[in-house]
């Protein structure tokens, strides 16, 4: 890629530029070199902070693409459940758009429609597919969970096979090939053994190993080169979670939409097999949705390291999609400080389809072109629920350098600096955010504003208030004159100051709260607040039911 110096060495031979480069640290990728693939993971790990509990995670990787390959699972002609058939009908396109480009930079593509493989029998295609069958990998293949799923409790019941019609299909064998919106060309393979796949990998190379097709549940967990199997393979294999689909009725156990099956399943991937992407990376777009998903959208945005929001966001996420059949995706920022990567957002073209963004960010400056992602859903008019640290989230307090140096590309369309939004707590918010009082034994004394008890965002929240552990945030006075507070804050010596309202700013309406220490969540009015703020924005009713029981995943 043809770079410049922001210091007036235009003039300077290339090889001076790329010699300066290398002294000063950066990274010069020779033009014979392919493209990297830019691979954004999702995952959920144990916390070192709470003994039991999760965090979700997010890393970026970059990937040789001949050291890469895509699998493509059970993605068959006709599925003997028809409203399979109908999503795989739908799935299918988006599938085969991801592999012609991963093929063009150099990803192998693997097809793997278990049972037909007879019907590709003489194609070059399925010759390359069992060139190289290994025995040696082949014992390593079981049918049995994975270690890591010990003690791991499967979230959906698929006993009855799944089929989700309303008159139940008959089981049996339908399909006899691939379906014929994915294209097989010259240099993919085609196999559904993991030894003979296994071998081919290996054979050429390959480390890594993305998933796609179905049913997620069923085949693409399970089948000799699905993912549990790949892991034994030691690839270090990611499944795309946005082309995918399960086998789930929601007549059966936990009894939430076929949709949300697949949240729960992906959940579920992600803690205890292996991480998740979605095409975007591919495809440059925002993630597939099928069409008959109707669940609104909720997108948890976060990117702070003080408050455990990567934990407490994905809990309540959980009870969301368990009792309110609410869709939840994440953005995610490294919860750090300090350190490469620290302003850096991943995933938040998931702000294009959100019904409600959820900001839980402390301090970030980000990308211009995904700061403008950020400021298209406040210009869209969506409301917006902002938690603690949002009140400074976009406001580094000094200017950030873009990483890499000031190495910027030739025709100076990428700025070298990080935008900011620091009038993000006024203009949106209506918050006047300016520090906050010291950490205190005693804690912060919460109460609801007199005369407002009924109001429906205080439901469930004790007459008598709580006490938080947080250290009360100084908003006083408040700049719009369009908010209503409802929760104040009071230690000893100092006016209380308010800690959560509602704000109609002539565009969005925004619901903030300076609550959100982690021992909040622990107590049912503040998680009542919190339910009763996502129902409000997303226009639901608000029930006399308060906050669910528990906080922790899958107990």
């Amino acid at each position: 890629m043809e770079i410049i110096l922001n210091c007036k060495m235009k003039n300077y031979s290339a090889k001076l530029i790329v010699m300066f480069g290398m002294i000063m640290g950066w990274t010069v990728a020779s033009s014979q070199e392919p493209d990297l693939l830019r691979i954004s993971t999702q995952q959920r790990i144990p916390s070192d902070l709470d003994n039991g509990a999760y965090i979700i995670t997010n890393e970026t990787s970059f990937w040789k693409p001949d050291e890469t390959a895509i699998i493509v699972c059970d993605v068959w002609d006709q599925h003997w459940c028809k409203s399979a058939t109908e999503r795989v009908g739908e799935l299918a396109p988006a599938i085969n758009n991801v592999l012609k480009i991963a093929r063009a930079k150099g990803v192998l593509i693997v097809h793997a429609p278990s049972d037909v493989i007879d019907y590709y029998e003489n194609s070059p295609e399925r010759k390359l597919g069992n060139k190289y069958p290994n025995k040696k990998l082949g014992k390593l293949i079981s049918q049995d969970k994975l270690d890591t799923e010990t003690d791991a409790i499967w979230p959906i019941d698929q006993s009855d096979g799944g089929c989700d019609c309303e008159t139940k299909c008959i089981q049996g064998k339908a399909w006899k090939k691939q379906h014929e919106a994915i294209d097989i060309l010259k240099g993919d393979a085609i196999s559904d053994s993991g030894e003979e796949i296994g071998g081919l990998l290996l054979k050429q190379g390959i480390t890594n190993v993305i998933l796609m097709g179905v049913h997620t549940n069923m085949c693409v967990v399970g089948r000799s080169f699905g993912l549990r199997n790949m892991v034994r393979l030691g690839k270090n294999v990611v499944l795309m979670r946005d082309l995918t689909d399960v086998m789930y009725d929601p007549d059966m156990n936990p009894n939430v939409s076929h949709f949300t099956g697949t949240s729960l399943m992906l959940e579920y991937i992600e803690t205890h097999i292996s991480p998740t992407m979605v095409s975007t990376d591919f495809t440059g777009e925002k993630q597939f949705r099928f069409k008959e998903d109707d669940r609104p959208t909720v997108a948890f945005i976060t990117a702070e390291s003080e408050y455990r929001a990567n934990q407490r966001l994905p809990e309540f996420a959980h009870q969301l999609l368990l009792y309110e059949n609410v869709n939840c995706e994440f953005a995610l920022g490294k919860p750090i400080m300090k350190g490469e990567g620290r302003h850096n957002i991943e995933n938040l073209q998931i702000m294009k389809d959100a019904d409600l963004a959820v900001l839980f960010i402390r301090r970030r400056a980000l990308e211009p072109e995904k700061m403008e992602l950020i400021r298209d859903y406040v210009s869209s008019g969506k409301p917006i629920l902002g938690i603690r640290t949002a009140s400074h989230a976009f406001d580094a307090k000094k200017t950030v350098p873009r990483e890499g140096g000031t190495v910027v590309q030739a025709d100076g369309s990428v700025s070298e600096v990080l935008a900011q939004w620091p009038e993000f707590d006024k203009v949106v918010l209506g918050g006047n955010y300016q520090g906050h009082f010291g950490h205190l034994k005693e804690g912060t004394k919460v109460s609801m504003v007199p005369g407002l008890e009924q109001h429906p965002l205080l439901n469930g929240f004790p007459l008598e208030g709580y006490t938080s552990p947080n250290w009360l945030y100084k908003n006083r006075p408040l700049r719009s004159a369009n908010s209503q507070v409802l929760l104040t804050g009071e230690i000893p010596g100092q006016l209380p100051e308010p800690v959560l309202w509602i704000n109609n700013n002539g565009n969005n309406t925004v619901i903030y709260t300076s609550l959100g220490h982690w021992d909040d969540w622990e107590e049912e009015g503040f998680r009542s607040v919190i339910l009763n703020s996502v129902k409000y924005l997303l226009g639901k009713e608000i029930t006399s039911t308060t906050s669910y029981e528990t906080t922790d995943f899958y107990k």
